[in-house]
């Protein structure tokens, strides 16, 4: 028993040691495995570390300083610091994180990257699910890039590199990761937010949040609601293809996707989810103003022109210009409201604004521009370049010349007062054939377009000053004539206005070449200006930097030299005012500000395409045009006159200058001599000038003088006495002794016999009250009376013509 019991120890002693010696090589065996692993990782750590070191090296060369230097918009302000629009390239707005709400920061984070708070700048746990799932797909279908991850892709535009380095999609990716590490360690979490919300495109040209929020809600970031927020964040996976402006249903799908996430996240309770994940996705589009409009573009392109288009990509200047916000808004406002007013005049048969689609092309409808300049500077107060930027690019301001009409009259007259006329000397008024000029044709008598009403007559004999004060069109065209067109050019020429190489034609008088806004305004303010222009036009005063630099600086420019004196040019001042005076007013004129200088004249062609009205006052001079862009001779509607269209913009921009550019008297120079003229005759009045009226419904009879006071420059003014009021025997009445009432003051008086009705009963049909005749009076032409010019008549029209004398006074003396 002894042995068997030996037997049995021995064995049991021998089986334990073989138990031992097993666990012994187990643990031998998994110490091999794991110096193994151990050898293997660092085998593997410095084979990662040797393959990506050189994506790390090149991480660390970026700059993260500037990974904020997202483009700043340059502002541009009018000239009393008030915003006009905005220079970007990129539609963008920098806010703080603090005006941010929670909301839409748990929208970010739920998602695009839930671990955000966590992580280094890369998620590890994300891009292991994402390489598992994208295994399990057989292709990419997951992304694991982070916030930090997209923040640094877009700062120093790792894509765009990736492409010109030939770059790998792994590549780029390790130098993405290192780069998001090193801002990490650089930055806290809330910067990184706000970098990225500052940055990130949004879609639909929005980049920020900002920018997005008013371009797809029209609202500020703190106001957002949790669906909008979740809107938003839906868009940057696919900016172009989910913008809420190009695919409300994709938007909808995206932005119920990260409801879910933020009900999964815990920031909205499953019910909260649901119920936003309902509703429809309401958009208010109320983005930031690029400018969209003539003037901002001019002001860009000037900026570009000083600074270069490097600096313009940066940004964040401040553009002072010379504009005046009120004064910008009132033409616009004006502009836009006449233009539809001429649409909707009866005769009116031309394309409508209101009926013009993108997609029939080139606008063809109805169109408009307006400028107004500073008369001594030369600064632009507004600039109106078109109807609509978005339909028309064209400048009219800019490009557009335009035939200006009888805007072109002063400048005859401007010769004629140079050539030692006055404003009271005669012309005549009177039938014209047309031959004269040959408007569309040879046939027929001249029209009579420049008193702007439909049934104009004539005056005969009447003073230059009324000729022009009521456009008077073959008075106009007889003194141009008799004075030549040579001299009318020439002296339109100082003006600065230009003309065609040709041979000249009569028709030039009736304003038929073709000027800018630009041209007509400098023009003009010579009138006011004491026969001087400006040298330049200029909008932009000055450009400031961020860093509070000036960068450019507009220069101080003088007045032209003088191209008229300054006698001429006030004489021609009044002659305006009397024409403004007598196109202002009528039923449902625009009511102008009480400015003692202000003055215009109308500008209308003859076959009604075009309308101008061009004035000022001691400050500013302004033109506006209304017509067709596109080569249309056609009339805008039939009889469309310049005070009906164009005028009323005039006066509403000439009324809102008033406040900051209000004039005065302009004052006047020596060098004229001021007396009283009856505007019968052009001669110095007597106390017998009067004109008789007889009130047909009360038989109350009434004298009216003739009188008003002229201005002369020195040696021009008349020195003989009205010869068509108070003549006695060829005898001036100024030798007699009587009174306007016709009391006797003497034992011998002369009272002109006044007409008490019409010599001609009923209708007139051969025109026989107002005959064209030639008179041989010797004192009628020696006062400058306007005389048929026989060479622009052809032969039959010479044997035709009937030279009579002037009959003589008819008086009564007492025996």
């Amino acid at each position: 028993m002894g042995k068997i019991r030996s037997s049995q120890g021995g064995a049991r002693s021998g089986n334990s040691r073989k138990g031992r010696k097993r666990r012994f090589f187990k643990l031998k065996w998994l110490m091999y495995l794991f110096i193994l692993g151990l050898i293997l990782l660092g085998v593997g750590y410095f084979v990662f570390q040797i393959k990506t070191q050189p994506f790390k090296d090149k991480a660390a060369e970026y700059d993260l300083s500037m990974i904020n230097d997202v483009e700043v918009v340059s502002l541009i302000l009018d000239r009393k610091g008030r915003e006009l629009g905005r220079i970007f390239v990129e539609n963008r707005d920098v806010i703080s994180i603090k005006d941010v709400p929670q909301t839409m920061v748990n929208a970010l984070v739920s998602g695009e990257d839930q671990r955000f708070f966590e992580h280094d700048g890369v998620d590890r746990q994300g891009v292991l699910r994402a390489v598992w799932l994208n295994f399990k797909a057989g292709r990419q279908t997951q992304g694991a890039s982070t916030l930090t991850q997209q923040l640094a892709r877009n700062a120093f535009h790792l894509k765009e590199e990736a492409d010109e380095q030939g770059w790998s999609g792994i590549e780029r990716k390790a130098v993405e990761a290192f780069l998001a590490q090193r801002i990490e360690k650089r930055y806290s979490k809330s910067e990184i937010l706000e970098f990225y919300l500052n940055r990130v495109p949004f879609g639909s040209g929005f980049y920020g949040i900002r920018s997005a929020s008013l371009g797809y809600f029209g609202k500020e970031p703190q106001d957002l609601t949790v669906s909008e927020c979740a809107s938003l964040v839906g868009c940057i996976k696919n900016p172009t293809k989910i913008s809420p402006l190009n695919n409300l249903e994709m938007n909808k799908k995206a932005r119920n996707q990260v409801l879910k996430r933020m009900a999964a996240e815990g920031f909205l309770s499953d019910g909260e989810s649901a119920e936003l994940q309902e509703k429809e996705v309401v958009i208010n589009p109320k983005p930031l103003q690029r400018g969209a409009s003539h003037l901002y573009e001019r002001i860009a392109s000037d900026v570009r022109k000083r600074l270069g288009e490097d600096a313009m990509t940066q940004g964040g200047f401040t553009i002072h210009t010379t504009i005046d916000l009120d004064v910008q808004k009132a033409m616009e406002a004006s502009l836009l409201k006449s233009l539809a007013t001429a649409e909707s005049v009866e005769g009116y048969d031309h394309p409508k604004y209101e009926s013009y689609r993108r997609e029939d092309g080139k606008p063809d409808y109805l169109q408009g521009a307006g400028l107004m300049m500073d008369n001594r500077s030369g600064a632009v107060i507004a600039y109106v370049g078109g109807r609509d930027f978005t339909h028309n690019q064209f400048d009219i301001v800019q490009l557009g010349r335009k035939p200006i009409g009888t805007a072109f009259f002063p400048f005859i007259y401007t010769a004629a007062l140079e050539q030692k006329m006055s404003a009271a000397s005669l012309l005549l008024d009177a039938p014209m054939n047309n031959r004269a000029i040959m408007l569309d044709g040879r046939e027929g008598v001249l029209g009579e377009w420049g008193m702007e009403i439909l049934h104009p007559q004539y005056e005969g004999e009447i003073t230059m000053r009324r000729a022009l004060e009521v456009s008077k069109i073959g008075a106009s065209v007889r003194l141009g004539k008799s004075l030549g067109l040579g001299t009318v050019m020439e002296t339109a020429r100082k003006f600065g206005l230009t003309f065609p190489e040709t041979k000249l034609l009569t028709r030039m008088l009736v304003g038929t070449d073709q000027f800018s806004l630009p041209d007509m305004v400098r023009a003009y303010s010579a009138f006011p200006n004491g026969g001087r222009t400006t040298n330049r036009m200029f909008m932009i005063d000055r450009i400031i930097d961020s860093s509070g630099s000036v960068r450019y600086q507009a220069s101080k420019q003088s007045a032209s030299d003088p191209i008229l004196d300054e006698q001429t040019s006030f004489v021609m001042h009044s002659m305006l005012q009397s024409s403004l005076k007598s196109n202002s007013g009528g039923e449902g004129a625009p009511v102008l500000t009480d400015d003692p200088s202000l003055a215009g004249k109308t500008g209308t062609t003859y076959d009604f395409a075009d309308n101008w009205y061009v004035g000022y006052n001691s400050q500013v001079t302004c033109a506006v045009w209304a017509g067709f862009l596109h080569g249309r001779r056609d009339p805008i509607y039939p009889g469309a006159f310049s005070r009906e269209t164009v005028f009323p913009v005039w006066a509403a921009s000439m009324n809102a200058a008033a406040s900051e550019f209000r004039g005065q008297a302009i004052e006047t120079p020596d060098g004229l001599v001021s007396l009283e003229i009856c505007r019968a005759s052009g001669l110095r009045k007597t106390k017998y000038c009067q004109e008789y009226k007889r009130n047909p419904v009360t038989g109350k009879e009434t004298y009216a003088s003739t009188a008003f006071r002229e201005y002369f420059i020195e040696g021009t003014a008349p020195s003989g006495y009205c010869d068509v009021h108070g003549v006695v025997d060829g005898t001036l009445a100024k030798n007699y002794d009587f009174s306007a009432d016709g009391t006797k003051a003497s034992t011998s008086r002369a009272i002109p016999i006044q007409p008490k009705a019409p010599l001609l009963l009923g209708n007139d049909p051969y025109g026989t009250e107002q005959p064209d005749f030639v008179p041989r009076d010797a004192a009628a032409v020696s006062r400058g009376a306007g005389i048929v010019n026989f060479d622009q008549l052809d032969a039959e029209d010479k044997d035709a013509a009937i030279i009579l004398d002037r009959p003589r006074r008819v008086s009564i003396q007492e025996d």
